[in-house]
């Protein structure tokens, strides 16, 4: 049997598969159909646009899709709502199932070779393609760690391969006893991978070239290889060593990695296990690269939201939380903070009120007014999806919430002018020397590239570089939610004038310098900034 796999990219909130990141759920489907003994042919979305939909030559499609928590993208777009029909109308006689976090939505499909799989889709894989019952169930965790060994290979077949970012599951399910309102974790039962597997996985996808890791594929990292056995208000107690063997064997199964990152974080399971949790943060930070991020769900900083939601921590708790991964991972290494948190707030929940967005400001100043630092601060529209607790709330006033929605926009404003750009200079002064960028977008006469890791930052350069150019770069400001930089080593004599404008203090004298023959040392020396830069500066007298 020949089976079409499409990867449609995924954003949920354990797993991001949008490229330059790849999901466990494509890998898991090759694995499947490798074990199966069927013939793979794999093309992502964005290949498929390009090839109008069509998969010729197969018995049948697989495409893995689903955005329960959709964002902004630079690497590529997830399939659009009406590209299933697309899809469905190019190939009317193939049938096609469609499967990974869509299975928690209700898509009224009218197409019918279209088949939503409610199950684990590799699991159904397997099934197809074996000549076994495709029942879609549940998959265990035996059969997971056969699918996600057999199917390393795929990340070679990635348009942007070797330049890839692969997420590894650790576990599934939230190993809390009560869940958030909005999140599908609580839909499942709770289970850890041991780390001999999952190391097995990550030298399976060394081998086949992959160098950037990133633990995700989970709800509380903090939380893996819990015995589930001493509980304080719903959270189990971590256990530091599996952490420590996790990263001990994820370290000697790739060597030469180049990215080793995480994602989620519970900030509650640090609250209530401060000790054990402190000694985890200094296990990450011992063991990652540097520009880890731990991503904080705290979703409101407003008591009323908080309790109407079950949320995990309060804003004190969220806190200490913060305090204690800046104690840990906050120290330098190549100029970047070695391990951070992050914190997310979600917009929509019940019980939300203008009071509400000011509590969410106000926590949000004083972590920055007391010193700390957060690597990124993400503010997301709740989704309702189906089977969650806040799909079965009522629904808000439509007019008052057209009112809030006003007043969110207003303080979403304050915090990106208040605490995102302080926050970003703080992370990232000037002079900061950013490693192996890569040229992602265009905007006009702008460059837009990132290092490959967990949230990573976006720079803006002042230069029209090739799509996908590696390069060094050095900050020398921000704007909006992102930098502004340089590429490193600087050549100032060679410097178009939109670039010596992005030199702090040198916007007005940028045209005279340029009409001169560029800027000299001299020329550069007096600036505020230029102890910062020098090292990145060269000029005509200088290799």
């Amino acid at each position: 049997m020949r089976l079409f796999l499409v990867d449609g990219f995924v954003d949920e909130p354990t797993c991001l598969g949008v490229p330059p990141s790849i999901a466990t759920y494509p890998r898991y489907i090759a694995g499947a159909a490798k074990l199966a003994g069927a013939e793979l042919e794999f093309r992502t979305i964005e290949e498929m646009r390009l090839r109008e939909y069509r998969a010729d030559g197969c018995d049948a499609m697989i495409l893995v899709s689903g955005n329960p928590v959709p964002g902004k993208y630079l690497g590529g777009i997830p399939i659009r709502p009406d590209e299933f029909d697309l899809l469905a109308r190019a190939n009317r006689k193939l049938p096609i199932y469609v499967g990974g976090p869509i299975r928690f939505e209700n898509l009224p499909f009218s197409s019918p070779n279209l088949h939503i799989v409610r199950g684990d889709i590799e699991r159904f894989a397997f099934g197809l393609l074996s000549g076994h019952e495709a029942d879609g169930n549940c998959r265990t965790i035996e059969e997971l760690n056969a699918y996600a060994e057999a199917g390393a290979s795929l990340v070679t077949r990635y348009p942007r391969f070797p330049d890839v970012i692969v997420e590894i599951e650790t576990g599934r399910g939230c190993p809390r006893r009560e869940h958030c309102s909005f999140c599908i974790e609580g839909n499942y039962e709770t289970d850890f991978r041991s780390p001999e597997a999952v190391a097995r996985e990550v030298a399976a996808l060394y081998a086949a070239g992959v160098r950037h890791f990133r633990l995700g594929k989970q709800a509380d990292l903090f939380a893996y290889g819990s015995r589930l056995e001493t509980w304080v208000e719903g959270f189990p107690k971590p256990e530091p060593e599996a952490l420590r063997k996790l990263y001990a064997l994820v370290r000697e199964a790739a060597p030469d990695l180049s990215t080793l990152h995480l994602d989620n974080v519970n900030p509650g399971t640090i609250a209530r296990f401060p000790e054990e949790s402190r000694e985890i943060a200094r296990i990450v930070a011992d063991a990652d690269t540097p520009g880890d991020v731990a991503a904080f769900g705290m979703e409101s900083a407003d008591p009323e939201v908080m309790r109407r939601n079950s949320l995990k921590a309060s804003a004190e708790q969220v806190k200490l939380a913060v305090e204690i991964v800046n104690a840990e991972g906050s120290f330098r290494v190549d100029g970047v903070p070695k391990f951070l948190p992050g914190i997310n707030l979600v917009r929509g929940l019940p019980g939300e009120t203008r009071e509400t967005f000011r509590l969410n400001h106000l926590f949000l100043k004083d972590v920055l007014d007391s010193g700390l630092m957060l690597r990124r601060i993400n503010i997301r529209q709740v989704r309702r999806a189906p089977g969650t607790p806040l799909s079965a709330m009522a629904d808000f006033d439509a007019r008052e919430e057209k009112k809030l929605d006003a007043v969110f926009r207003r303080f979403r404003e304050l915090i990106r002018d208040e605490v995102d750009e302080p926050m970003l200079r703080k992370v990232f002064p000037e002079g900061t020397l950013l490693r192996n960028l890569i040229v992602e977008s265009r905007r006009g006469d702008w460059s837009i590239a990132r290092p490959i890791g967990t949230y990573p930052v976006a720079v803006n350069l002042p230069r029209v570089y090739p799509l996908f150019t590696r390069l060094d770069a050095f900050v020398t400001g921000c704007r909006e939610r992102s930098l502004v930089g340089l590429e490193a080593p600087f050549h100032a004599r060679r410097a178009s004038l939109a670039e010596l404008r992005a030199l702090p203090g040198l916007d007005r004298r940028a045209g005279e310098l340029i009409a001169r023959g560029g800027a000299t040392e001299s020329d550069l020396a007096t600036l505020p900034v230029y102890p910062k830069i020098a090292p990145h500066l060269r000029f005509d007298d200088r290799p």
